[in-house]
């Protein structure tokens, strides 16, 4: 009975920092949280060029585009902490390249 306290408490611990890192890692603008919402934008790379009427929606550390056709791009935010909301850098893995996101909408909450 007196080993089973500890691993319970050291599980309780685990999630608790596991919760608190998921918290702090939202994207912000302003010092707010800007997850969860979508917003009108759009993206450009120099090689596939300007893409414009997308809703970008943050969820911590990546950014989901939206796209008019129905697809979508998964993006990793350079940064979190977002500065200028017309000059998001975030990384496409998939194709290897990096975007520039647009938001026109963004607010902080």
């Amino acid at each position: 009975m007196h080993r089973i306290r500890p691993i319970v408490l050291a599980i309780a611990g685990l999630l608790a920092a596991l919760l608190s890192a998921e918290e702090a890692g939202a994207a912000t603008f302003q010092g707010k949280n800007v997850d969860g919402r979508r917003y009108q934008g759009s993206i450009l790379n120099h090689d596939y060029g300007l893409i414009d009427a997308v809703e970008v929606c943050f969820e911590a550390e990546r950014a989901y585009v939206y796209l008019r056709g129905g697809g979508r791009l998964v993006l990793i935010l350079q940064d979190e902490e977002i500065a200028d909301p017309h000059c998001i850098r975030a990384d496409d893995p998939r194709r290897g390249i990096v975007w520039e996101i647009n938001v026109k909408d963004l607010r902080a909450r």
